[in-house]
């Protein structure tokens, strides 16, 4: 990364939107935080994926970043930009993790796009009204469902009487005015949905199961190509959100992974640890009140419960690749939390809460093994996000050698994608 920072050095002369460089470096060190941080994209209006989507190629060394003509790869080494798609496509669903290929889906198909030779392959096509949102570890199908919700223009959001204020959130963004209503109106209309995989060697559409529930969020495991976490969609406290089932040649029932037990708890934005071991969500009990980083081993069934502090409960939150840090996006105080000063991207450091009077590493006695195991996040703020609008959801995320954390922020006006690596930045030597 040492190449990187002389790289962002010698672009002192280049425009960023409508202000010179030298106002706006591409590199600088947070003064409140102590960390380094690289504006990784330079067109106005560019993103990283969403905190679940994989993202990296050429064995993590570039990032992918949507922009509005299309998509474009940094190096991650170098800061250097190359654009290896042009045009509009209806969705990224990620980086394949076995070839490194870019998935999309256009035109009711879905696409593999080689990132060297910038040549896109039809792989299949889809059923109509169908969304796409995972790809397989072993990149032999994808998942998503099939829905007639676009045909309900009454269940979109709605616009505020008068339209929107100048600086009011627009739609588009993450969270608007009217999320929490629309959200109610889409689960109340029960809209029939069928849970689907699509194979993308033969096409072939199998359907897992039915419901009339708002199901989405799928996300496939990192290592195990058959196994499938989704949501069940609506106000977090009105429904058992975070489910897990196998969706290969046999499909399995839908286990639920987390049962509300207390009025208001609710678990959501879950995604998976690298290794394919965990996922974790965040849990509230109840809402606004409590909070919790929760997890599930798929394996062993073992839980834990990390507890977050209010100022530093986050939007989103990640695993770093070798499972031993969590990052955070903060929230403002009109998030869940109403934290008065959480608008940070945090690194946390999770430690597990045992008995003091016991030896260390002594297990735990046998009352105990089988039942949640408690913990807490002990947390180091890595960037001061006080000018960013969280109408916009940062959507923090590892680099995959650990040593970076990857966000979107409007901080300075337009969005753009930046890194702030986690350890603290060495004190320039003087001449």
């Amino acid at each position: 990364m040492k190449n990187f920072f002389l790289l962002l050095s010698s672009l002192a002369g280049l425009a960023l939107g409508a202000r010179a460089a030298d106002d706006l470096p591409r590199s600088w060190i947070d003064p409140d935080t102590g960390h380094r941080i690289v504006q990784l994209s330079t067109e106005p209006g560019s993103a990283c994926l969403y905190f679940t989507q994989y993202g990296y190629t050429a064995n993590g060394t570039k990032l992918l970043m949507t922009t509005p003509h299309g998509i474009d790869l940094v190096t991650l080494a170098t800061g250097e930009i190359e654009h290896v798609y042009e045009g509009r496509i209806d969705r990224v669903i990620q980086v394949g993790r076995k070839t490194g290929s870019i998935f999309y889906t256009s035109e009711g198909a879905v696409y593999a796009l080689d990132p060297a030779t910038r040549q896109s392959r039809l792989l299949a096509k889809l059923p109509p009204h169908s969304s796409i949102a995972t790809v397989n570890s072993d990149e032999t199908m994808v998942a998503g469902s099939i829905s007639e919700s676009d045909r309900r223009p009454d269940l979109a959001p709605r616009l505020p009487a008068g339209g929107y204020k100048p600086g009011q959130t627009q739609l588009g963004h993450d969270n608007y005015p009217d999320k929490v209503a629309m959200m109610a109106r889409r689960l109340a209309a029960r809209i029939p949905v069928t849970v689907i995989t699509v194979s993308l060697q033969t096409g072939e559409v199998k359907e897992l199961f039915h419901s009339t529930d708002w199901i989405n969020h799928f996300q496939f495991s990192p290592t195990d190509p058959t196994l499938l976490i989704f949501a069940h969609e609506g106000a977090w406290w009105d429904v058992d959100r975070l489910w897990l089932m196998r969706a290969g040649a046999t499909p399995s029932e839908p286990q639920l992974v987390q049962k509300r037990t207390l009025a208001m708890e609710t678990a959501g934005h879950e995604f998976w640890s690298n290794d394919g071991q965990w996922v974790y969500y965040d849990h509230k009990m109840p809402n606004g009140e409590v909070f919790w980083v929760g997890g599930y081993n798929v394996v062993s069934g073992a839980r834990v419960q990390y507890h977050v502090q209010r100022d530093q409960w986050s939007v989103h939150y990640n695993n770093s690749p070798d499972g031993t840090l969590f990052s955070g996006d903060g929230g403002a105080e009109t998030n869940a939390a109403h934290a008065k000063d959480g608008k940070w991207i945090y690194l946390f450091r999770p430690e597990l809460i045992t008995r003091t009077e016991l030896a260390p590493d002594t297990p735990p006695p046998p009352s105990q093994d089988k039942m949640i195991q408690a913990g807490k996040f002990h947390f180091e703020r890595l960037v001061n996000l006080a000018k960013h609008d969280y109408s916009l959801e940062p959507n923090s995320s590892f680099t995959p050698d650990g040593k970076w954390v990857v966000f979107r922020s409007n901080l300075r006006g337009p969005i753009q994608v930046y890194a702030v690596e986690v350890a603290k930045a060495s004190p320039v030597a003087a001449p």
